[in-house]
């Protein structure tokens, strides 16, 4: 029987009915849970005493000394919510609280007349609750009393505490500011006369005169001076560009554009008669020949011409080379007048700035003064009527209801946590199970279930093969595995050791020859092979000797007092995987499903034995066992992957050592498919 890979996954998701039926099956646990819980939160709730809380509510306005000169002096922040959040705490701080304590009698009210008011600080302060509403300017001040009476009048008192105060810093921060302008319009007086006393003795160490005079003398000079120089830079610019350009035609011999340089009457005359003259050197060399002496004639105009050319080139060159000397004295002579000046000019400039500093300084500190004594008559008059920074919005009422939920309500609610928590635990504890439980989690990991083994005291012994309930689960076993296929030799392998496998091989051999089957037993397990001890067989050769050649099959299979056959596992010394995995192996199982009906074979734990995974692949079917509650679903899940990536057939999974009176409370009805026997 083939088995076609597919995904595996856990899911360790309860549906309904599942939740449904583990509450049902923890129900004591869930009830104790439940009224444990729900009698600790009775007690609280029931000697819970009955609160009353009234809110009295201000605005904060900020309001500042109407001062606008002096708003660094004066602290003139703008509002925010940092501004709110300071009032906050203001109102919660320990000073207004004793205040407000010792003017309402809280020690009376409480009944704690002998206390002092630190002792009662904690007790006020736990009890008062101050808060911003959102991002608005309000506070809300709520106290909390056993008495709405006292509740109201806490949270009123509390407030007009801290107006009281806010009135009192007001008229401190005035006073302070009062006494500031004093000093300072001393130091000021004294300050101003300073500065005019060195505004004056600065000018006459310097003879300077405050106005247009020299100052504008020597701007109008350097600006004349500026513009007489600019078209002589200019005029010099020309006459450069001039020269290099005569210089130029004269080093490449072409003096087309001499006359627009030179602007001489003569150069364009010599100009003229050079055109002529090639003009008539062409026309005659065309006309009569090279040695003509009309033609040779004609020629020594034509050089005479551009010799003459060339003499006035030179001549307006060394004019224009004059004229550029000329230029740069003239130059000269205004930058150096131009530089002289300036250095005066600066020099002046500078101790007229120097004075005008002194002036503006002098300026500066009398303006202040004047801005100081005019700020000192309206400073005088906020003097008398400072005012709290905030105002009373509402004031707190004495409530008619307490603050606090209904008791009934809270046993309500208490009534649902205490089912909540007891659910909650119960919930944790099947999270925190990893064990298979039932059919449907070996389902949930893509896998077929094909029975259950009970739990015995003895499973190895003659009793447990004639015990109704063991006999049935066995038969189920067949049934479910085997009965109706083409399988014939079958794998048992497990996750782990010691999970029941060699056991359920055992059983299962003894109910196959009740059913009159011939059976072959391989013992397989190669780290502790119990089935040898079991079937009460001595050991000797067996499979490993079949495989290295060394012995026969006929001669290695022994019979068991079961009515079974049985081959030992044999020499360890030459075991190897590669051995199993030969055609000599593949051989050996063709012959023996000739011999046998079944062939089954007790192998080692998958997870720990490469040799249990190489047999996987020689078998018609595996049959996983796992101890039931115990294995670990992580391991079954390992174990099967590792089978189904080598294409091995899994048949199924067997639960061992099942505890059939828990098993039913563990797993839905029509999911217990063994039924006690009578």
């Amino acid at each position: 029987m083939s088995s076609q890979p597919h995904l595996i996954a856990q899911n360790n998701d309860f549906d309904l009915r599942e939740i449904l039926m583990s509450l049902w099956r923890y129900r004591v646990l869930v009830i104790i849970i439940a009224a444990i819980t729900f009698a600790l939160a009775f007690l609280i709730i029931v000697t819970r005493p009955t609160y009353y809380k009234a809110t009295s509510s201000i605005l904060i306005e900020k309001g500042e000394l109407n001062l606008p000169d002096f708003v660094e002096v004066t602290g003139g922040e703008q509002f925010s919510n940092f501004t709110v959040q300071t009032e906050v705490k203001v109102l919660t701080s320990s000073d207004l609280a004793l205040k407000t304590i010792e003017d309402t009698g809280f020690a009376e009210k409480i009944g704690r007349p002998d206390a002092q008011p630190l002792e009662l600080l904690s007790p006020f302060v736990q009890s008062m609750t101050v808060m911003a509403q959102g991002g608005s300017k309000i506070i809300d001040v709520t106290f909390r009393s056993s008495n709405p009476q006292d509740a109201a009048l806490f949270a009123n008192a509390h407030v007009e505490q801290y107006l009281a105060l806010q009135i009192e810093n007001k008229q401190q921060e005035v006073n302070k500011l009062s006494t500031w302008f004093h000093e300072k319009v001393g130091d000021l007086k004294q300050d101003v006369v300073k500065k005019s006393q060195a505004v004056e003795t600065y000018r006459a160490q310097e003879n300077l005169a405050i106005g247009k005079g020299s100052e504008e003398l020597f701007l109008q000079d350097i600006s004349e001076l500026s513009s007489q120089l600019t078209p002589i830079q200019v005029r010099k610019f020309d006459v450069e560009a001039k020269i290099k350009a005569i210089e130029m035609a004269m080093k490449e011999g072409k003096f087309e554009d001499l006359d627009v340089l030179t602007k001489s009457q003569s150069m364009v005359s010599l100009k003229n008669q050079e055109t002529m003259a090639a003009q008539q050197v062409q026309e005659l060399r065309s006309r009569y020949g090279a040695q003509n002496p009309k033609l040779r004639a004609a020629q020594s105009a034509l050089y005479q011409a551009r010799k003459a050319i060339d003499e006035e080139a030179k001549n307006s060159l060394e004019s224009l080379k004059g004229e550029l000397l000329s230029i740069e004295a003239q130059e000269k002579l205004l930058a150096e007048r131009l530089d002289e000046i300036k250095q005066i000019s600066n020099e002046q400039r500078e101790k007229l700035i120097h004075l005008k500093t002194l002036m503006v300084e002098r300026d500066a500190s009398q303006k202040q003064l004047d801005s100081f004594l005019a700020n000192y008559e309206s400073l005088q008059s906020q003097i008398n009527f400072a005012q709290p920074d905030a105002s009373i919005v509402s004031k707190a009422i004495a409530p008619a209801y307490p603050s606090n939920p209904s008791k009934v309500l809270m046993l309500v609610v208490a009534l649902l946590f205490s089912g909540a928590v007891a659910c909650g635990v119960v919930f944790v504890m099947e999270m925190l199970r990893t064990g298979l439980r039932n059919y449907e989690d070996i389902r949930r990991m893509g896998l077929k279930p094909i029975g259950i083994m009970p739990q015995q005291s003895q499973p190895n012994s003659s009793a447990s093969l004639t015990s109704s309930n063991h006999r049935e689960a066995i038969k189920k076993i067949y049934v479910a595995a085997l009965a109706g296929t083409a399988n014939k030799s079958i794998l048992f392998s497990s996750a782990l050791p010691q999970e029941g496998r060699t056991t359920l091989v055992f059983n299962l051999a003894h109910y196959l020859v009740s059913l009159n089957k011939k059976v072959l037993v391989i013992d397989a397990d190669f780290v502790k092979p119990m089935l040898t001890h079991l079937s009460k067989i001595e050991e000797g050769p067996g499979l490993m000797e079949v495989l290295n050649g060394v012995a026969n099959i006929r001669d290695v299979i022994v019979n068991a007092q079961g009515g079974y056959a049985l081959m030992r596992r044999g020499d360890m010394v030459k075991l190897s995987p590669e051995g199993m995995a030969s055609q000599s192996f593949d051989a050996m199982m063709t012959f023996l499903k000739k011999e046998f009906d079944y062939i089954l074979i007790d192998s080692g734990p998958v997870l720990s034995h490469s040799e249990s995974e190489v047999l996987s692949k020689k078998v018609d079917g595996i049959i996983i066992v796992t101890e039931w509650m115990k294995t670990s679903r992580k391991n079954v899940l390992n174990m099967v992957t590792t089978l189904r990536d080598i294409s091995a057939p899994v048949l199924g999974v067997v639960l061992n050592q099942v505890d059939l009176d828990r098993y039913k409370k563990v797993t839905a009805g029509s999911d217990f498919l063994l039924a006690r026997a009578n």
